[in-house]
């Protein structure tokens, strides 16, 4: 199975069905082959896009609408610990206020603190402004990422049949229940974070909302169970041919 491969289950009496459409940001620069082939026309975007008011939302910034779910200091990238001190970053403190964790890493406002902030953004703050979206006209919304993923960003996924658990009313459930899954889809369960993305896009589409997710499809982050394997299993990995390879530890 490719990763960009959808699988629809059966969600107790109801099929859930979610429509991923994938919008491509950047130009599409294409060149003639060598052959002389003329390049495909791509055209794909939904006719209601056209005439949408959007409001693009990055939630983990959006609003917190459950702070028992906010971020701990185990759940960041696990590459490094977390700043001594580490605590969530108040809503409404200045940007360019420093906490004591932060001055403590070094002078430089960007590199030391400011990517290890995090602020609780989670889908019950996204649910709480439906009603002041659609007041100011909105009836698209465009998600950065919300699958599984350490960073803030979202864009090194950890799973792409998740929604992040930190955006959720449980993590540590979520977390226990993610973590006795395999790479059979049949050991895949909904977890409350699913659950909750399910019903927010029951609401917004009740209120006549179209919903698009930016689903990162074309890379992973070092957490991905496909990545994992490889490391694991080098060469002999499945997923091998899934990632550039410059060379294996393993190579037999």
């Amino acid at each position: 199975m490719r990763p960009w491969e959808v699988i629809a289950r059966a969600f107790t009496r109801r099929r859930a069905v979610m429509s991923l459409c994938c919008s491509v940001m950047a130009g599409l620069a294409a060149t003639r082959a060598s052959s002389g082939e003329r390049p495909a026309t791509v055209e794909f975007a939904p006719s209601w896009a056209a005439h949408a008011v959007w409001y693009q939302i990055f939630p983990e910034r959006f609003e917190n609408g459950d702070f028992t779910n906010d971020p701990t200091a185990e759940s960041l990238d696990g590459r490094r610990s977390a700043p001594h001190g580490w605590s969530t970053t108040s809503w409404t403190s200045d940007w360019y206020e420093r906490a004591a964790w932060e001055k403590s890493l070094g002078d430089d406002f960007y590199r030391d603190g400011c990517g290890w902030r995090r602020y609780g953004g989670d889908l019950a703050g996204v649910l709480d402004r439906l009603d002041h979206l659609e007041a100011l006209g909105v009836n698209a919304i465009y998600f950065n990422p919300v699958f599984y993923a350490p960073s803030s960003h979202k864009y090194d996924s950890a799973s792409l049949h998740h929604v992040d658990p930190y955006f959720g009313p449980d993590p540590a459930a979520d977390l226990a229940a993610i973590a006795e899954e395999t790479l059979d889809p049949k050991t895949w369960t909904w977890t409350t974070a699913d659950r909750l993305f399910l019903a927010l896009l029951a609401e917004a589409h009740q209120r006549g909302m179209h919903v698009i997710v930016d689903g990162v499809f074309n890379h992973t982050g070092r957490n991905f169970p496909a990545f994992v394997d490889l490391l694991q299993r080098q060469a002999r990995s499945p997923f091998a041919g899934w990632y550039v390879v410059e060379s294996f530890d393993d190579p037999s």
